[in-house]
């Protein structure tokens, strides 16, 4: 996926990547930002390592990778973003959670949600 955050002040909701097992298990980011100064521009990427409230902030600079389980373990979100942000996101799949992941929805069954299923969409601004 390649996100490209406008500039305008928006950002992207505290959430996991992966909160139903839909077979993600890692989530890797490359970032694309040239001279970026969060301190100026924004864009901070804010991980919540367990859950908790300890923040590791990950400034969203040029030729920067990230790599972070995709499950409940760490809760992210990206503050908002005041010039235009620019970042590659790939996720690792467990071919068995998505096979699973894959059946469940076919077959409908309660607890599976696709992103869609959330209402507002996560990179809503706050």
């Amino acid at each position: 996926m390649v996100a490209c955050y406008p500039g305008n002040g928006m950002g992207y909701v505290r959430h996991v990547d992966n909160p139903h097992g839909d077979g993600r298990c890692v989530t890797c980011i490359y970032y694309l930002n040239r001279q970026w100064d969060s301190k100026v521009h924004g864009g901070i990427l804010q991980i919540y390592p367990q859950g908790r409230e300890v923040v590791a902030n990950i400034e969203p600079i040029f030729d920067r990778l990230l790599i972070f389980w995709s499950d409940r373990r760490n809760p992210h979100e990206v503050k908002p973003a005041y010039v235009t942000r620019y970042a590659i996101t790939v996720w690792y799949f467990d071919a068995k959670e998505r096979a699973e992941a894959k059946d469940r929805h076919q077959l409908g069954i309660p607890g599976f949600q696709s992103p869609l299923d959330h209402g507002q969409p996560p990179w809503a601004s706050h």
